[in-house]
């Protein structure tokens, strides 16, 4: 509230909160300052909020490894072997190459809750049953509080612009910042389905995606982001999965 700008007081905050220990309690206070203000479950989350900007900026901090085991192969491989396959395909190749790398970041998506790291994990489940906790009727906001974050803030922004994440040097070029973006849609939309809620396919511009979308209309990537989720907001004792990295709170 004394801020003009959230944002200049929600980094300096996260820090101090991840230098003590203390931002698992912090983001679950004010999330639940957050959903008190909230009406209905399918908006859960989706506002800059100072709840929502503390986990984007957290997941910022402590994800950057997670995300560089996960996404970063599959990055690389769009924007460097495949740019000029790319560039020479016909419509029908380009799509197929679509759904290649869909499926592929996906996969990578869904199989890799194991390296999530337990902060955020920590995170997530607070948030979960607090969703849960508010909206106590609906069975779907308890994914959706999770998806909200590390489908929609998360692996989709990652996605789309690898370089302010530092899995790429540079911004990509025109063609493969396409096909990027194109992929960050899917991961949205495929992570809203694990919510267990209608798609509004209607919403893409490019009408190709629509039927694209169609091919992933089966049960079992439904399943397959339900289960993720689970995983993710668990409070169950994980294998030390031997990939963190030391979180650095300040540099220079």
């Amino acid at each position: 509230e004394v801020c003009r700008d959230k944002y200049d007081a929600v980094l300096p905050l996260v820090r101090l909160l991840l230098h003590h220990h203390k931002l698992v309690p912090f983001v679950a206070a004010v999330a639940e300052l957050d959903l008190k203000d909230t009406q209905e479950a399918n908006t859960v989350f989706r506002g800059n909020s100072l709840a929502t900007r503390c986990v984007d900026e957290m997941m910022k901090i402590v994800g950057k490894h997670y995300l560089k085991v996960t996404l970063k192969p599959v990055i690389d491989e769009v924007g460097y072997p495949t740019e000029t396959v790319f560039r020479t395909l016909s419509p029908l190749g380009y799509h197929e190459n679509l759904r290649y790398y869909v499926d592929k970041v996906f996969r990578e998506i869904v199989q890799s809750s194991i390296s999530c790291p337990t902060l955020m994990c920590d995170v997530f489940y607070s948030l979960r049953h607090l969703a849960a906790k508010r909206f106590p009727n609906d069975p779907h906001v308890q994914y959706s509080a999770v998806s909200s974050f590390v489908f929609l803030r998360f692996f989709a922004v990652a996605v789309v612009s690898p370089h302010t994440f530092h899995l790429r040097p540079h911004h990509p070029d025109a063609q493969t910042s396409r096909t990027l973006t194109l992929i960050s849609k899917a991961i949205q939309t495929l992570g809203s389905w694990g919510s267990l809620t209608k798609s509004k396919l209607s919403s893409f511009k490019e009408t190709f995606m629509c039927e694209f979308f169609k091919t992933f209309q089966e049960e079992k990537f439904t399943e397959s982001v339900k289960k993720f989720l689970d995983d993710v907001s668990s409070t169950e004792s994980r294998e030390p999965s031997g990939l963190s990295e030391p979180v650095h709170l300040k540099e220079g």
